[in-house]
């Protein structure tokens, strides 16, 4: 049985990321537990603003409206949890450092799922934005990126770089969502200047590994010259999973943490499992 954690902040349900949760709890019963959050982590309100950010606080704030939002939240998350049949639990962290207990909270879970798109859009409407980005960088278990219409996976996309995060990741993705590694499975050799996968050091070490989780393997190589070259691949991939490791120093990671972060969360609309030591 797992535990996995979903991020809920202020009034935002992340449709996608619930829709997810029940897809796995129908395969293997696991613990949700929601993690209500303020709608604002006003800590890094301040920290842009300086003390005179007091005077900018929205509104609902000034009225003390935040707790009625969360609770409201809090409300959809057990009548859904309810009529799902799935086991539920309840954590309210709305206190001024949201994201401080949102990483806290993700020391204790094996994943944490996050709206991609609507993850404190009330600040920055653009993903990934600051927060989105902190989580991605601080979480200590897995994130799963989940976009709001959500479509059960048919097969799974490890991208592979031969970094120690893409080894990390697509480990750890197999041991968290077997039910999901025993689907069609392409490991992506992903590089700038590969004419064969068998180039990348440790080719053959890495697919006694992968082959052993994902039982329906089968490896492709993709040479990496531009940034595009992997969304256009992807596009071409409907109803994926895709597994990368994040925020290494690798070609791949690189390309992730700017724009190529945008374009496959922004773009692609498909869930996006990151996993980093």
């Amino acid at each position: 049985m797992k535990k996995m954690i979903m991020a809920l902040d202020g009034e935002h349900f992340p449709h996608g990321a619930f829709e997810f949760a029940k897809y796995i709890n129908r395969q293997q019963q696991v613990l949700l537990a929601g993690i209500f959050l303020s709608p604002v982590d006003y800590s890094k309100l301040l920290a842009f603003s300086g003390m005179e950010g007091i005077a900018l606080m929205p509104e609902w704030l000034m009225r003390n409206q935040d707790d009625e939002l969360v609770n409201r939240n809090i409300q959809l998350f057990e009548e859904a949890c309810l009529k799902e049949g799935l086991e539920y639990r309840v954590h309210k962290d709305n206190d001024v450092m949201a994201l401080t207990s949102l990483i806290e909270e993700s020391r204790y879970a094996d994943v944490l799922l996050v709206s991609s798109e609507l993850f404190y859009e009330n600040v920055q409407k653009k993903q990934p934005n600051f927060y989105l980005e902190e989580v991605l960088k601080k979480a200590e278990c897995p994130v799963l990126l989940v976009p709001e219409q959500f479509t059960e996976p048919g097969q799974t996309v490890l991208a592979y770089d031969g970094s120690e995060s893409a080894t990390f990741a697509l480990k750890q993705f197999a041991y968290l969502f077997p039910e999901i590694a025993a689907q069609e499975t392409i490991l992506l050799a992903i590089g700038n200047h590969i004419n064969e996968p068998e180039d990348f050091p440790g080719y053959s070490m890495v697919t006694e590994l992968v082959s052993q989780h994902y039982p329906r393997l089968r490896i492709q190589k993709l040479p990496l010259s531009d940034k595009k070259d992997f969304r256009i691949w992807m596009a071409e991939q409907p109803q994926s999973i895709v597994v990368i490791g994040a925020y290494s120093r690798s070609i791949f990671s690189e390309l992730f943490r700017k724009s190529f972060a945008a374009t496959m969360i922004n773009s692609l609309k498909m869930p996006l499992f990151i996993s980093h030591k």
